[in-house]
């Protein structure tokens, strides 16, 4: 039972539901390592053998496709995710083949790289220069150099082939807010003690990088002809850190991030990890119908719904146990009662974050069939 939508017909459906016109749940598939052991590939020529595995990525989808309709992609295929990762977040990471087990899922080894010092570095110098400094520390820059080809020689192919098959990419990019790039950097022990202690400094260097780092990020949806981004809230969850910490370094970020994407055409997606109970009436500081909350299971949505009505669209949260333990049917029965709680009028259902490397294939049909008949 694949979908009978065209892309461009799943694209409008993308926005009617963000402004509350759809007469359907979307679906949306997310999971970027979930393709590589249902298709046979070891997850370290998975991720390096750019070619193979976006092949077997775009296969696994359309194997579920042809079980449950999928409307929307909310996660690319994970070339090089080690690459993409380090200049994300500025900190190393490992990869199965090479420091890991062949089939193990990559794992970020966060260790500072700054001192409190490069703040000042930051504000005397800028973004891409503290970026120059980092960067040979946490990844071999010839690396970087053959990532930029890849992206340059086979994104093109893989836009053409999410666009021939029908899948809108609604989240091109993952975009990290100064107070994340800096975390992952200075690591996440020693940042949130900075926050404590030197909050003032560290927000004159986040004033600093923002500019640049929305630069970048427009650049890169301009460049991939995009539908949007998610704007990353990972450690700045609000059960992560006190709420005069969240209003200072945290939110104006993100919000101001989100706002430039709006006004250059391009779809936030407010990536939310963790729980943001405490501040989730702060979305309602959006534009009403602009953007998408897509939580992990931590977030309450039924108290989201009522607290933010009609004003923000979600996109979730099948939590990734259910994914990958539970039956087909249990799977079923939570999208049910999500839907039956939320409504189906602006609400995407999808994994919680990414569905897990070992989701079971029935469950990640059992998901999108369930949300795409249940009414």
């Amino acid at each position: 039972m694949s979908s009978i939508l065209t892309y461009d017909e799943k694209v409008a459906k993308y926005k009617s539901i963000i402004k509350f016109e759809n007469v359907s749940a979307g679906t949306a598939y997310g999971g970027p390592a979930t393709p590589a052991n249902h298709m046979g590939m070891l997850m370290k020529d998975y991720i390096t053998d750019t070619k193979k595995g976006f092949q077997a990525y775009i296969d696994y989808i359309k194997l579920v496709d042809n079980e449950a309709p999928i409307d929307f992609l909310n996660t690319p295929y994970p070339g090089m995710m080690h690459v993409i990762l380090t200049t994300m977040w500025l900190a190393k990471v490992k990869i199965p083949g090479r420091e890991l087990p062949d089939d193990d899922l990559w794992q970020i080894d966060e260790k500072p790289v700054i001192d409190r010092e490069t703040y000042d570095f930051i504000i005397e110098n800028g973004f891409e220069a503290f970026r120059e400094m980092v960067l040979p520390k946490v990844i071999d820059m010839e690396e970087v150099k053959q990532f930029m080809q890849y992206i340059s020689e086979e994104g093109p192919q893989q836009s053409k082939a999410f666009i021939e098959n029908g899948f809108p990419l609604v989240s091109e990019i993952a975009t990290a807010p100064p107070f994340e790039i800096l975390s992952g950097a200075r690591s996440m022990p020693k940042f949130f003690m900075d926050c404590y202690k030197i909050a003032d400094k560290i927000k004159e260097a986040q004033d600093v990088m923002l500019p640049k780092v929305i630069e970048n990020s427009i650049n890169m949806l301009t460049n991939a002809n995009a539908i949007g981004a998610w704007v990353g809230g990972w450690r700045g969850a609000s059960g992560l850190v006190s709420p005069k910490i969240w209003d200072k370094l945290v939110w104006p970020y993100m919000k101001e991030m989100a706002l430039a994407m709006l006004d250059k055409g391009f779809i936030p997606v407010f990536h939310l990890d963790q729980n943001w109970d405490r501040d989730i009436e702060r979305f309602l500081e959006m534009p009403a119908k602009s953007c998408v909350l897509n939580t992990d299971g931590m977030t309450d949505l039924r108290r989201a719904r009522k607290l933010l009505g009609d004003h923000v669209a979600f996109m979730g949260d099948v939590p990734a146990p259910l994914l990958s333990t539970a039956s087909a049917d249990k799977v079923s029965d939570y999208v049910k009662k999500l839907i039956d709680d939320v409504g189906i009028k602006g609400t995407i259902i999808t994994s919680g974050c990414d569905a897990p490397a070992n989701a079971k294939f029935e469950n990640m049909v059992a998901m999108i069939k369930t949300a795409a008949e249940y009414k």
